[in-house]
């Protein structure tokens, strides 16, 4: 049970961050594959995304943010089971966990473009951003104007990154954000005050 909680608090933390695809990425819909590295471990996730609506799913875990209805749903796909959440992006907390996009963070205060180079099979920007409030960082924004993202990002000593790989600009089934049917509602009440 503690490596569901663990795996589903790192999807909703990957959701979180995420949510700061605004403007243009936010408006589109697709799909695509998420490869991290962090802290010596590499981690793969699928992502979906449409209508102000996401999805990640790694191993047996998802997490859905709806933000249509301002919840978050974190399942556990073999038991049939989820947790429901409220999730308001309007709050600094959620503020605070902005990605690169195509717009400024809203503690960015310089973006330097370095170099244009292929990142995986797609043309991108290679950026700096320095930022006021947490430390800088590289983005590969998407050269491609069908495709208005950021593809990669990465620490400045590469001790950590994050690629989108495999991204389809096809429309996610409707379905993907929504509890699945027979789905059961988990009782928070017997949980510890951090996992609630």
């Amino acid at each position: 049970m503690r490596k569901k909680v663990k795996i589903l608090m790192g999807l909703a933390t990957l959701v979180i961050c995420l949510l700061a695809l605004t403007g243009a990425a936010a408006a589109m819909s697709f799909s695509a594959e998420i490869v991290s590295y962090d802290a010596g471990e590499t981690t793969t996730a699928k992502f979906w995304m449409t209508d102000n609506k996401m999805r990640t799913e790694q191993d047996s875990m998802a997490t859905i943010l709806r933000m249509d209805k301002k919840l978050m749903w974190m399942l556990m796909l073999e038991d049939g089971m989820y947790m429901e959440y409220p999730f308001n992006p309007s709050t600094p907390k959620y503020q605070q966990s902005q990605v690169a996009t195509a717009e400024p963070a809203t503690d960015e205060t310089e973006r330097v473009w370095i170099l244009n180079e292929l990142v995986n099979t797609y043309r991108a920007d290679k950026y700096r951003v320095n930022y006021r409030n947490q430390p800088s960082h590289y983005i590969w924004m998407s050269a491609d104007p069908g495709l208005l993202m950021e593809v990669k990002s990465a620490a400045l000593d590469n001790s950590w990154w994050r690629e989108f790989r495999k991204i389809s600009l096809a429309a996610p089934a409707s379905a993907l954000f929504e509890i699945p049917p027979g789905f059961k509602k988990m009782d928070m009440q017997g949980l510890p005050n951090f996992m609630r």
